[in-house]
């Protein structure tokens, strides 16, 4: 038997044992594993590529960090959720030259939302996120755009 249907058969058996212990009868005749379709092989999981740096070298920022057109329709808005207490510093830079920038103290487990009104999310041409130890630059959200 191979790995991936062992852990099948494990999760069905347990999922069946569940079931009996809750008062209800496992399907007769059970499912067979066969028919369950196995998991993606974990090299798939690992071919996720991560973007290249930006022109200035700074990595992709991490996680739920994103910005995009508000909800309200008026400008952009900068999503950002801290690890740590710290200064964050949003930076849009704009193809005019505009350039806005919003900086707040952050707790540990923080949710920030920077709203920049007066910014069309046209204008943006790369947002930056910097705290005392790292800078990255912000993917922008394409679920926004719709």
């Amino acid at each position: 038997m191979h790995v991936e249907q062992g852990v099948v058969a494990l999760a069905a058996a347990a999922a069946a044992a569940i079931g009996v212990a809750c008062g209800q009868q496992p399907p007769n005749p059970p499912y067979p594993v066969a028919s369950i379709a196995p998991s993606p092989p974990a090299q798939a999981v690992a071919n996720v590529v991560a973007p290249p740096p930006n022109a200035q070298g700074d990595p992709a920022c991490p996680g739920p960090t994103a910005w995009g057109r508000h909800p309200d329709g008026v400008g952009v808005l900068v999503s950002y959720w801290s690890g740590g207490t710290a200064t964050v510093t949003v930076l849009v830079r704009t193809v005019t030259g505009n350039d806005r920038a919003q900086a707040a103290l952050l707790e540990r487990d923080e949710l920030r939302l920077y709203e920049f009104p007066d910014v069309e999310p046209t204008a943006v041409r790369e947002v930056i996120l910097m705290t005392d130890t790292r800078r990255c630059f912000v993917l922008s959200d394409p679920a926004t755009f719709g």
